[in-house]
């Protein structure tokens, strides 16, 4: 018996083809086409030291402080390799660095760990979710970043360690690692809120006024909640396996932080499970709007052509012109068939109006 030929369609990913065959290991960038220039940073501080720099400065890397390097661009794998080779790092932790489709995860190396996470903002004029693949490295005395493109959400950590506010200066690289993740996962509730407010506009549209294009934002809200869902349900897996692992790079006092994150997390989920219900719920508001406004409609055709049925009869009646009805020879006649359709006309809307028909 032949086989059907099914093929399985799936949304293309830029240059993923090229990695097809490739051995394990080989690290090559895959994602949207980007060419500009890779920027980076370096920052240094302790309690008592600060220094921030343009650029990568790894022959700067100092014990007993946090060393921040972050990478804005990917696209350039020179750069990954000169960071891998000073920092040991696993050549196919690199490959995931440079795959910019890579499902958030948490990896445990000898050395360091591997934390690969989206961060998503809100676009609301367009109404879509706008992604961003980062992946965080933590070793004993560094946080590595890596970010897609120049632009993130770490400004608000960036003041703090510069202005030397809360206990970032205080504490070890481990907090670092957490408190970024910590500030995407902040932004994920921005975005849900924004999400919300547009669910709440587009649930009184589809009540009051349903529109013809009102089906289509609720597909395209689904997508955006299905992505991230896909987003933040790996990540509440990731940020439980750095509670349950016995890690020497995270110290125990960081682990409620880790657990705040967790919560967070499951908060996230629980709100986007019910936006995605309420959306799938417009689909059917919509249809019932409609059928509601469609029998609101032929009602009143309905009762129109009631009223005009006797009327029509009585003017076909006397319209046929025969030459012996006696009515056509009274005086007032034509005063008499218009009292007639009036009287008809009064007495069924009147008893429309009993009913409540109207």
């Amino acid at each position: 018996m032949r086989k059907p030929n099914i093929r399985l369609r799936r949304k293309a990913t830029p240059k993923s083809r090229n990695n097809v065959f490739q051995p394990p290991g080989t690290i090559s960038y895959v994602g949207e086409d980007r060419s500009g220039k890779v920027t980076a940073e370096t920052i240094l501080y302790d309690e008592i030291h600060f220094s921030k720099q343009d650029g990568i400065f790894l022959d700067q890397l100092k014990e007993k402080r946090v060393n921040w390097f972050n990478v804005d661009g990917v696209h350039d794998i020179s750069i990954l390799e000169k960071i891998g080779n000073k920092f040991n790092l696993h050549h196919l932790l690199l490959e995931d660095i440079a795959n910019t489709t890579q499902r958030p995860k948490t990896e445990f190396y000898e050395n360091y760990i591997y934390q690969c996470i989206k961060m998503i903002s809100y676009d609301s004029e367009n109404h879509e979710l706008n992604e961003e693949q980062v992946s965080l490295i933590l070793t004993e005395d560094a946080v590595i970043t890596f970010q897609e493109k120049t632009g993130d959400v770490f400004e608000n950590i960036r003041d703090r360690i510069e202005g030397n506010r809360g206990r970032i200066r205080s504490v070890k690289s481990d907090y670092l690692f957490y408190a970024l993740i910590d500030s995407i996962i902040d932004h994920y509730f921005i975005a849900i809120e924004e999400i919300g407010d547009y669910l709440d506009l587009l649930e009184d549209e589809v009540f009051d006024n349903p529109q013809k294009d009102s089906l289509n934002k609720a597909q395209k809200n689904k997508r955006m909640l299905l992505q991230l869902r896909r987003a933040i349900f790996p990540l509440r897996e990731s940020i439980s396996r750095l509670l349950k692992e016995d890690s020497t790079l995270i110290e125990s006092k960081t682990h409620a932080y880790f657990q705040d994150a967790y919560d967070h997390c499951i908060q996230i989920i629980e709100t986007v499970e019910s936006y995605r219900e309420i959306n799938a719920g417009l689909r059917d508001m919509y249809l019932s709007s409609v059928s509601h406004k469609m029998n609101q409609i032929m009602q009143v055709l309905t009762i129109m052509s009631s009223i005009f049925i006797p009327l029509t009869f009585l003017a076909g009646i006397y319209g046929m012109n025969l030459p012996h009805m006696p009515e056509m020879g009274w005086e007032n006649s034509y005063t008499y068939f218009w009292i007639a359709c009036g009287a008809i006309f009064f007495s069924l809307l009147g008893f429309f109006k009993w009913k409540k028909w109207l």
